[in-house]
């Protein structure tokens, strides 16, 4: 006689299918939210165009302010590039390895983003240069491209990276930035670039005024700066509370298998 094993039949727990649904519309909303993510890479802009302090520019649902630190004595403190265009840098100190659009934050002037209707963001990653005053520059980090992010509640957090150093003709070359920590993590309502240079004592300063040498020197290059959308509330509680309550539900069929 032939002995046929009892088919296994799965029967699902009406309480554990509501739990999965709760969860697979929390990912959806979150994965939405990802997907609505703004990269600003300038492409978009006309190169060649110069800003002076306050003047804006917008492109992926952000508005970009140019920012001038030294009250109107600076003249344009931003401008946008074309990697293709070698006539942008005639005397050089442009960065080399990036044949896209590009901003040329110049003269120790800052770049403000903020969202165009005025909500909340996240700061994800960015690529970042060093603009020197020529080309021929000795082949080592001449400063660092610092990032001040407002939060609502008016504070606001920092960071900092390192500017790369040079190619063999002494220009400089741009580096990626992958923000971490709270810093990628924090919902900011504006973000500011700006750049300081090594002072030799271990510092990073941006000259006062025109009795510092180094004044109109801190300067920086920005390209693909990734923004993401804040997931709304809602559909972060959902996920809390539907991966909660499935972690629990297992816990008690653990439990129950025990026992049994």
């Amino acid at each position: 006689m032939t002995i046929h094993p009892t088919p296994c039949v799965s029967r699902a727990q009406p309480g554990l299918n509501k739990l999965a649904v709760g969860v697979a519309a929390a990912l959806a909303l979150l994965g939405s939210a990802s997907a609505t993510a703004g990269v600003v890479n300038f492409e978009s802009l006309e190169p060649s165009s110069y800003y002076l302090g306050g003047e804006t520019l917008t492109e992926s649902g952000y508005t970009l302010q140019a920012i001038d630190n030294h009250q109107g004595t600076s003249g344009a403190v931003g401008a946008l590039a074309n990697g293709l265009d070698p006539t942008v840098c005639a005397l050089g100190g442009c960065p080399t390895n990036n044949t896209s659009h590009f901003y040329l934050g110049l003269a120790d002037g800052g770049l403000t983003f903020a969202r165009n209707d005025g909500g909340a963001f996240l700061l994800k990653s960015l690529d970042y240069a060093f603009v020197a005053p020529t080309g021929g520059q000795p082949d080592y980090s001449y400063g660092q491209l610092v990032v001040n992010g407002l939060l609502a509640n008016g504070s606001t957090i920092g960071t900092a990276f390192n500017f790369a150093g040079t190619d063999s003709s002494g220009n400089p070359l741009f580096d990626k930035a992958l923000l971490s920590g709270m810093f990628a993590s924090t919902a900011f309502t504006s973000v500011t670039f700006s750049a300081c240079l090594f002072d030799g004592l271990g510092g990073c300063k941006v000259a006062a005024d025109i009795d510092d040498q180094s004044i109109y020197q801190a300067q920086f290059a920005l390209d693909n700066v990734t923004l993401g959308e804040v997931p709304e509330p809602g559909s972060l509680a959902l996920l809390g509370l539907g991966a909660g309550a499935l972690a629990l539900r297992r816990r008690k069929s653990a439990a129950s298998s025990t026992n049994a």
